[in-house]
């Protein structure tokens, strides 16, 4: 566990950098003159696509390259694209389609960075450790989203955003020594040449062996596609009424909860129905989000951010937990990386769609119920926002009754009770094997002795 801790430190030092930047570019393209939610949520939208629809393809990579230098390589292609925007900000030549194609660029790196270490993380603490050490990463992470949305504002207003490029680059820098410097853990590798086809054969025989594991991946399709919503909403949302340190204070309060949601899964011993608790889960994030349609506010925002972020950091613990426990340790970058693609390509259909949805809201709202405007701070756009959150929690509530019906969910806690119970006993063979040997070497040692 130690081991696992020191590497997951110099990797949330390098993503405080780079949440940092993409907090300040987040305000830097809404204040550009012509800027709107629909432009901000393209630049989402080309973020999160290319390493999406790459994944099932890096996934097959990790399963055969070495981890370590796929987290140091994948860490220097995001930091030159920082550099790259710094220059182009410096030269005051940096425009919208500029950081697309460098974010692009680095959801590919970044999706190496982390499948490697995800697929390192089985290897680096037992089953039954799994969700302690995800739930460590999440409290981890859940300091970074607190801290960033405070310090963001306040360093894009006193050193701009060139600065924070730099600071960007430095934490990078060292998470890429640390990581030439310090020796990683074996993980095992497939010795299989390289065949997507064959691969993605591999995957579908897991789906089959594992009955409910489609519903799962539908499921979570489902997740990613609503929170996708929310997440390139919640900035122009807030900015729409306020201002960014106000934003900062909010988003800091997300952070806390992410930071609560971590420590709240690593206090509990254990979760042993891990599918049954993300459907209950639903239930309340439904009930929250009704709550910020009909009031909101920066108070509203702030502490249903906290309650959203602490079930969603739980949710992804849980889920995270499930999956490296039931898969394979040389099969999970290829298994992995199908789940990323079907999951993950929700949230950049969301963000295409965002913007669309929210101008045809907006114009439904003037036509039908333009006394909805006076029940809300801000613009018409805070109004249409809500009631794409009110939908939200709607849509939510639906699916978790859906869910809640069906039995192949609890099929799928079986088997990782099953999994779980399986290594427990892996354990307890090879200890004894292991007191075995140490008796036989008794009686050679007493007759050493003797002689």
């Amino acid at each position: 566990m130690k081991k696992y801790i020191t590497y997951l430190s110099f990797l949330i030092l390098s993503l405080f950098g780079t949440d940092l930047t993409d907090f300040a570019l987040s305000v830097w393209i809404l204040d550009q003159p012509g800027s709107s939610v629909s432009s901000y949520s393209l630049v989402w939208f080309f973020e999160a696509v290319p390493g999406v629809v790459l994944a099932p393809f890096i996934g097959s990579l990790v399963d055969r390259w070495n981890k370590k230098q796929m987290i140091v390589w994948g860490q220097v292609v995001a930091g030159v694209g920082s550099v790259a925007l710094m220059i182009l900000h410096h030269f005051a030549l940096l425009q919208a389609w500029h950081i697309m194609i460098v974010a692009g660029i680095g959801s590919i790196a970044s999706m190496f960075v982390f499948d490697a270490f995800q697929a390192s993380t089985s290897t680096l603490v037992t089953k039954d450790k799994l969700v302690k050490a995800n739930s460590m990463s999440s409290t981890m992470y859940g300091v970074v989203q607190m801290g960033v949305p405070i310090l963001a504002p306040v360093l894009y207003k006193l050193i701009g955003i060139k600065s924070i490029f730099f600071i960007d680059a430095v934490t990078f820098l060292i998470s890429v020594v640390a990581f030439l410097l310090l020796g990683f853990i074996v993980v095992a590798r497939s010795s299989e040449k390289f065949n997507l086809r064959a691969d993605l054969e591999v995957v579908k025989s897991f789906i089959k062996e594992k009955p409910g594991f489609k519903s799962f991946i539908f499921f979570f399709f489902l997740m990613s596609f609503l929170i996708g919503f929310i997440s390139v909403l919640f900035t122009p949302l807030v900015l729409d009424f306020s201002n960014e340190y106000v934003l900062g204070i909010v988003m800091s309060c997300a952070g806390l909860g992410a930071l609560v949601g971590g420590i709240l899964v690593g206090v509990v011993k254990g979760i042993k129905r891990p599918m049954s608790t993300i459907i209950n889960l639903g239930f309340v994030k439904s009930i929250v989000f009704f709550a910020i349609f009909l009031y909101i506010s920066q108070y509203s925002l702030a502490i249903g951010g906290i309650i959203l972020m602490a079930l969603f950091t739980v949710e992804m613990v849980v889920s995270e937990a499930f999956l490296q426990a039931l898969i394979p340790v040389e099969k999970q970058g290829r298994i992995m990386g199908v789940v990323s693609f079907f999951v993950g390509i929700a949230a950049p259909i969301a963000y295409f769609l965002a913007g669309p949805l929210v101008d045809f809201v907006k114009l439904g709202i003037e036509k039908f119920y333009p006394e909805m405007y006076t029940h809300y701070p801000g613009t018409n756009l805070t109004a249409a926002i809500a009631v794409v959150f009110g939908l939200y929690g709607l849509f939510l509530l639906l699916i978790s009754l859906i869910y809640k019906a069906k039995k192949t969910f609890v099929h799928l806690d079986n088997l990782y009770v099953e999994e779980l119970k399986n290594q427990k006993e892996e354990l307890s063979k090879s200890e004894d094997d292991l007191i075995e040997i140490d008796e036989s070497k008794k009686p050679l040692e007493e007759a050493s002795i003797e002689n």
